[in-house]
Formats: C-alpha cells, sequence, structure tokens
C-alpha cells in the first residue's frame, strides 16, 4: 500500500499574491475528506519571512477532522514556534527541516549545523511532552548545488545521528532537484538497507518530464511513502535557485492506476480537490 502525503504548505509557501483563509480552509477540508496519509497544512515561521503563511493557525481552528483519517503536519522554523504549534490538539506531526547543505540550512533557517541540532534536540523534547510525533525532513539528500561535500556516505551519516536520537521516520528531500534518476534509485537501495526499521519518504522537486522515472527509481528501489502537490505547484523560496516544480498529485495518481499500485484515495473527493485547486491556483 502506497502512502500518500499532501502539502498544500508547499504548494502555497513561495506565492506572492496571498490566498484567502477561508479557501485554504476550504481546500484543506477537501484533501482530508480525499484520503491522503498526512495533509502537511501550513508552517509556523517569521510572517516576514514567508507571509504566506501567517494565518496557519487560523486554518488549523477550522479544519474538519470528523470523518478523516488523514494526520495533519505543520512546519515549523524553531523550537519557539514549535512549542506555539505543539498548544493545538489538532496536529499530529511537527516537522523541522533539516539540510546535510550547512551553507541551505543558514540560508533556510538561519542556522548552522550545531544550532539545528540544537533546535531537534529541543522540538523532540517538546513532541514527547505534548504528545505528538517529530519529523525531521533532510534535505539536499540527493546532492546539492551548493559548495558543500555530498555523498551517500554523509547522507547516511546524518541518518545515524538523528537515528540515535530515537528517529524512525526520514522525508528525503530533493529540494534544488539535484539527484538523477539512478541517484536516486541508488540512495534508496542504500538507505533502506542499512536502517531497516526506518520508514523513509520522498519529496521530489523535479521537471516534469523527469518525475516519474525518479519516482519509478525510488519505488523500486523499495520506498512506499511519497509526497504531492497538486498542480506540481511550489518550492522552497530560500533556495536562492530558481523554484522547481514538486511531484504532481495528478500525474502520481495516474502513475498509481497505470501501475494497478494500491493506495487510499478515495477517487469521487480526489475529483472535487482537482476543481478546487484549478481555482485556488
Amino acid at each position: 500500500m502506497i502512502k500518500i502525503n499532501e502539502s498544500p504548505r508547499d504548494a502555497m509557501q513561495a506565492l506572492k499574491k496571498i490566498i484567502p483563509t477561508k479557501d485554504k480552509i476550504e481546500y484543506i477540508n477537501l484533501l482530508l475528506k480525499a484520503g491522503f496519509d498526512i495533509v502537511d497544512v501550513g508552517s509556523f515561521v517569521s510572517p516576514k519571512a514567508v507571509p504566506q503563511m501567517k494565518d496557519t493557525a487560523e486554518v488549523l481552528k477550522k479544519m474538519k477532522l470528523e470523518n478523516t483519517d488523514s494526520s495533519i503536519s505543520v512546519l515549523v522554523g524553531n523550537a519557539y514556534y514549535a512549542k506555539q504549534l505543539a498548544e493545538f490538539d489538532t496536529v499530529d506531526f511537527i516537522n523541522y527541516p533539516f539540510a546535510i547543505s550547512e551553507i541551505f540550512q543558514k540560508k533556510n533557517l538561519k542556522a548552522n549545523f550545531t544550532q539545528s541540532l540544537k533546535q531537534i534536540d529541543k522540538i523532540i523534547d517538546i513532541c514527547i511532552q505534548k504528545n505528538k510525533k517529530p519529523i525531521i525532513s533532510i534535505s539536499e539528500a540527493f546532492g546539492n548545488p551548493y559548495d558543500d561535500d555530498w555523498g551517500i556516505d554523509i547522507l547516511m551519516d546524518w541518518i545515524e545521528v538523528l537515528y540515535d536520537k530515537g528517529l524512525r521516520y526520514f522525508p528525503l528531500a530533493d529540494t534544488t532537484a539535484s539527484g538523477s534518476a539512478h541517484l536516486i534509485g541508488l540512495v534508496f537501495t542504500n538507505v533502506i538497507s542499512e536502517f531497516p526499521d526506518v520508514e523513509f519518504n520522498f519529496h521530489l522537486h523535479s521537471k516534469p518530464e523527469e518525475t516519474i522515472p525518479k519516482i519509478e527509481a525510488a519505488y523500486e528501489a523499495g520506498c512506499r511513502n511519497f509526497d504531492t502537490v497538486f498542480n506540481g505547484m511550489g518550492g522552497c523560496p530560500m533556495t536562492g535557485k530558481n523554484l522547481v516544480a514538486n511531484t504532481d498529485t495528478y500525474a502520481f495518481f495516474e502513475w498509481l492506476q497505470t501501475n494497478e499500485i494500491e493506495h487510499r484515495l478515495n477517487k469521487d473527493v480526489f475529483k472535487d480537490v482537482i476543481a478546487k485547486a484549478g481555482e485556488i491556483f
């Protein structure tokens, strides 16, 4: 069974035109009905840095969770925001992005490795206290366009550091579309073999024509958990690079159908989500 996590946060965060809170709430409630495993609804970060996400708290208050099995995830920029977020009963996962490129980590969160690891420890403690689940997303997991050293051995060393902190779920993100299909397959083959009790997720940014070959490489290597975004919208605005599209939910859904891969999505609601996404984006 494939797990599919939808990220309206990633779709919206870099848009200059502010989407009305009412539209965000309607859209996210449709995603919850559609059966995604996790819905990444927004972020608690500096509103000056990401003004699109300043209404995330309001969105969290208006979600309809009565008829859904979806879990709710929200990204945080540091432990200060994690402490605020942890007060929301509706939140299941607190997500902190950690780049194994120190240059990108400084660009994204203005924190070096040492500072980021301290934040991670604090966030894990907050999650334990408030019965939340921490997610540490590893970005630049498939190479990076900066000047940092990169290699599968470096990635595995960082996974081990986080593994030793008790984490057993890791999204691996190709934030800047650095990995080829071959490399992506090689990475997942190695990490799945080395950490058999860990669940790995694939968060892919890619040129549309390269997306499915990269998805297939991850799937063939054993990955069964994928992030998607309707219309392939989004990208990280902090990279200093041109934004690269996310994995398009509809294209991913078609790939699942073509290959008869089992999933949990409600096909009827899925059509409503497509229509609403067309209105918003």
